[in-house]
C-alpha cells in the first residue's frame, strides 16, 4: 500500500499545503484515514467531522459528523462505511483498515471556515493510538482516485483521540494542515475543544441537529494559520457556565449536550413494518396522482414512464438525485436529465433512454442510461454499444437500470470486455436499490423544500404500484426448479450452469433483502457474501454438496451480522445471529439470563438458542427458547466450562415456488429475516460491565 503513495506530496507535522497546488478539483475530495496494528491487528478507530467557523467553533450540533451522525451540510460532509482490503491480500494480512470521508467543498457555506478530521477509539477496548504500527491521513482526487497527499502520524502514545488535519479557506481557497495532536482523555475532550458540549455518560442523549452549544475556543492568530512552524492547536477556553454565553454572542438556554457513545442498539422497525395493505372498500373515486399508472399497456410505454418519472425527479429533488448519481462517481453540482437522446454511431442511430448531465463549474460530466423493467433484461450487445457511444463522444458514464442485480462474483448484470471500460464506466442500479434510496431520503435524511419532498413521496408510490414495472427482484430465475429438485435427489453439480445460476440469484436475494431494510430502518444495510465461502464458486459447491444457501447482512448499530439461509433439502429457511457472552461474569447461568432478557417477550418459543464452549473442541449447549425460559441452567454445560457466545436462529417453511408471492423461497426468506429482526436483533445490546 505504500508504494502506491510514492506520487502523493508528503506531510509533516505542522505543515501545511494549498489544495490548487495538488491539482485537486474542488469539492471533489476523499480523504482516507489508514492504520493498523501489530502482527496484523486491526486498530478499530471512529472517525468524526467538526464544522467550525470564524469563531473556531461549531454553530450546532449539526456540526459535528461522527457514527451516530455520518452526514452533514446536505451530503457536502458524509462519513462512508470502513473499508477494508481483500480477504486474501497483503493488506488484509497485515491488517490494514480504511476509515473514509467525502468532502465536496465546493458546497460547504462560507461561515465553516475550518473542517476538521479526527478519530477515537473505544475506552473499553483497551487500546490506544500508540498500539497501532502504522497511523496516516492521505486525501483522493475523488473524480480518478489519485493520491493528493499523505500525512504519516509517527508519535502517537497513550492517545484515545486524534486530530489528524484540517482543511481550511485562506484568501479565497482551500488548504490543508497536518495536525497530528492527541487527546488522552478521548472524543468527549476533542470535541469539547473543538466547541461541543458532550453529555454525560449517565445522561439521556441528545444528539438532535440544531441543539446549541456552549463552548467556545478562540481562533487563531493569523500569523499561525500559513506558519508551519507555529503550533497549530487552538487554547482551549474552559467550559462556560449555563447563563454564561459563548464570546461574541448573546446568552443561549441551557441544551443537553451531545452523546459521544457508540451506537449500542440497532435501529428500531416501524411499529407498522407487518401492516397487511388495506382492501378496497368501493369507493371508485380514484385521487389524481403525480405519476398515473392509467394507460401503460405495452412493455416500451412502461420503460418510457419509468425512465421519465425517474429522471425528472433527479433533476427535481436534488438531494435524491445527488445520491443515487454519487454512486455512479458522478460529481456533486448542477444535475440536468434528457430522454431518448438521438446518437449517430458507425452510420447507425441509436437512443439511449435517457441521458444525465452534472456541470460543475467549467466541467461537466455526463452518463448514458439505459432502463429495462419488469422482467425485461439487459442487453449486452445493446450496453456494449453505448460504452462506444460514451467513448467517442467523451462521456464519462453508462448507467443501466433494471430489476436484475449483480449476483456471484459479478459487479454487473451484463459481462463487458473490461478493456472498454479504461475510459468509460460501467454502473448498475437495481430498482430495489433506488427504490431503498428514494425512501431514505424522503422519510430518513429528509428533503430541504416541502414540496420537493412530497414529487418524491408520490414517486415512491408510483413505484410501489404493481403496474410500474419497478417492483424489484421477482424469482428465483428460469433454472430455480431444476436445481432444486436436483438438490433434493442428491444429483446436483456444482459445475452445471443451472446450479450457478440459482447460487447468484441467491446472492441477488440478498442483496435485495438489504435494500428492503435500509428502508425500513432507515439506515444503509449491507449485504455481504457469507464468510465461510467468500467466493461465488464455493457458495455453488456448497448448494450442490448439502443444499445451502447463505447470505449476510450487515445494519449499522446491530451487534453483529445476520446471516440468512435458505436450507433446500430440510425445506427450511432460516435467519440468525451470534452475541458475545458477558465478559467479567463467571456465572454461567446469569449470562445466559442476560441474553433471555433482551429477546422481545412475544418472540416464538420455537427460537433456537446455542451456546459456545470454551476449550479446544467446538462445542455447545442448544435449547428452545421456550423451555430455556422455564430453565435457563438447560444450556449450562455439565462440565461447567465457560460460555464465550451464543448463537440464536429462527426458521420458517421455505417455498418452493420460483415467483415473489406467497408460498414461494423469496416470500419466505424475506419473512424470516424481517421477523427475526424485530423480534430479536432490534433488542439486543453489548453487555456493559457497570463495576467497572
Amino acid at each position: 500500500m505504500t508504494n502506491l503513495l510514492s506520487e502523493a506530496h508528503q506531510l509533516t507535522k505542522g505543515t501545511n499545503v494549498s489544495l490548487s497546488t495538488l491539482g485537486a478539483e474542488l469539492g471533489g475530495l476523499t480523504v482516507f484515514l489508514d492504520s493498523r496494528g501489530h502482527d496484523g491487528a486491526e486498530i478499530d478507530a471512529d472517525v468524526s467531522v467538526l464544522l467550525l467557523d470564524a469563531g473556531g467553533k461549531v454553530r450546532t450540533s449539526s456540526d459535528f459528523v461522527f457514527y451516530n451522525q455520518p452526514i452533514a451540510l446536505s451530503g457536502a460532509v458524509h462519513l462512508r462505511d470502513k473499508v477494508r482490503p481483500a480477504p486474501d491480500s497483503a493488506e488484509a494480512a497485515e491488517g490494514w483498515s480504511s476509515d473514509v470521508v467525502t468532502l465536496e467543498l465546493d458546497d460547504v457555506p462560507e461561515e465553516i471556515e475550518r473542517i476538521v478530521i479526527s478519530a477515537s477509539l473505544d475506552p473499553s477496548a483497551g487500546v490506544t493510538f500508540g498500539d497501532a504500527a502504522d497511523i496516516r491521513m492521505r486525501a483522493q482526487r475523488t473524480s480518478d482516485a489519485t493520491d493528493l497527499l499523505v500525512f504519516d502520524i509517527t508519535d502517537a502514545s497513550s492517545e484515545l483521540a486524534l486530530l489528524f488535519g484540517e482543511f481550511y479557506r485562506r484568501n479565497g481557497e482551500w488548504k490543508v494542515r497536518a495536525v497530528g495532536q492527541g487527546y488522552a482523555d478521548g472524543l468527549g475532550a476533542l470535541v469539547s475543544a473543538h466547541g461541543v458540549e458532550v453529555a454525560s455518560d449517565d445522561a439521556e442523549p441528545a444528539d438532535e441537529p440544531g441543539n446549541s452549544v456552549n463552548v467556545a475556543t478562540p481562533d487563531l492568530p493569523t500569523d499561525a494559520q500559513d506558519d508551519p512552524s507555529v503550533e497549530t492547536t487552538p487554547e482551549v477556553e474552559p467550559m462556560l457556565a449555563d447563563d454564561a454565553a459563548p464570546r461574541g454572542a448573546e446568552a443561549a438556554p441551557s441544551k443537553r449536550g451531545v452523546s459521544v457513545r457508540r451506537p449500542t442498539r440497532a435501529p428500531k422497525l416501524p411499529v407498522d413494518w407487518n401492516a397487511t395493505i388495506p382492501a378496497v372498500d368501493g369507493n371508485d373515486w380514484q385521487p389524481a396522482r403525480l405519476f398515473p399508472v392509467a394507460g401503460i399497456g405495452s412493455g416500451e410505454e412502461q420503460e418510457r414512464r419509468a425512465t421519465s418519472a425517474l429522471l425528472a425527479v433527479m433533476s427535481m429533488v436534488r438531494e435524491f438525485g445527488t445520491a443515487l448519481t454519487s454512486k455512479c462517481g458522478a460529481p456533486r453540482g448542477s444535475l440536468a436529465t434528457f430522454i431518448e437522446v438521438p446518437f449517430g454511431q458507425d452510420e447507425e442511430a441509436y437512443r439511449p433512454d435517457g441521458v444525465i448531465r452534472i456541470t460543475r463549474g467549467q466541467k461537466t460530466w455526463t452518463a448514458l442510461v439505459e432502463v429495462k423493467t419488469s422482467t425485461g433484461k439487459l442487453d449486452a450487445t445493446q450496453i456494449d454499444r453505448y460504452v462506444e457511444i460514451a467513448r467517442t463522444k467523451g462521456f464519462d458514464a453508462v448507467i443501466t437500470i433494471s430489476n436484475e442485480l449483480a449476483g456471484g462474483d459479478a459487479d454487473h448484470p451484463v459481462a463487458i470486455d473490461r478493456r472498454k471500460l479504461r475510459k468509460v464506466a460501467l454502473h448498475h442500479l437495481s430498482w430495489d436499490q433506488i427504490r431503498a434510496e428514494a425512501i431514505l431520503t424522503a422519510r430518513h435524511r429528509g428533503v430541504a423544500d416541502p414540496t420537493q419532498g412530497k414529487v418524491l413521496e408520490e414517486f415512491i408510490r408510483y413505484m410501489n404500484h404493481a403496474r410500474s414495472g419497478m417492483g424489484g427482484l421477482g424469482d428465483m430465475g428460469p433454472s430455480w426448479v431444476k436445481v432444486r429438485d436436483a438438490v433434493k435427489a442428491k444429483t446436483a453439480r456444482a459445475s452445471d450452469k443451472a446450479t450457478g445460476e440459482v447460487s447468484a440469484r441467491f446472492d441477488e436475494l440478498v442483496q435485495h433483502l438489504g435494500h428492503h431494510l435500509s428502508g425500513l430502518l432507515g439506515v444503509e444495510v449491507q449485504a455481504l457474501a457469507p464468510r465461510e465461502t467468500p467466493d461465488h464458486a464455493s457458495r455453488r459447491q456448497q448448494l450442490a454438496d448439502s443444499g445451502l444457501l447463505f447470505g449476510r447482512l450487515k445494519v449499522p448499530g446491530a451487534i453483529d451480522v445476520i446471516v440468512i439461509g435458505a436450507d433446500l433439502r430440510s425445506d427450511k429457511a432460516t435467519a440468525s445471529i451470534t452475541v458475545p457472552a458477558p465478559k467479567g461474569e463467571t456465572r454461567a447461568q446469569t449470562r445466559i439470563t442476560w441474553l433471555l432478557r433482551q429477546i422481545a417477550d412475544d418472540a416464538k418459543d420455537s427460537l433456537r438458542i446455542e451456546a459456545h464452549l470454551a476449550g479446544p473442541r467446538s462445542t455447545s449447549t442448544a435449547a428452545l427458547l421456550g423451555k430455556a425460559r422455564n430453565d435457563p441452567t438447560i444450556l449450562i454445560p455439565d462440565d461447567q466450562r465457560e460460555i464465550k457466545s451464543f448463537t440464536i436462529s429462527m426458521d420458517v417453511p421455505l417455498g418452493a415456488k420460483r415467483a415473489a408471492g406467497t408460498g414461494t423461497l423469496i416470500a419466505s426468506v424475506k419473512t424470516v429475516s424481517t421477523t427475526f429482526y424485530a423480534d430479536v436483533v432490534q433488542h439486543l445490546r453489548p453487555w456493559v460491565d457497570k463495576r467497572a
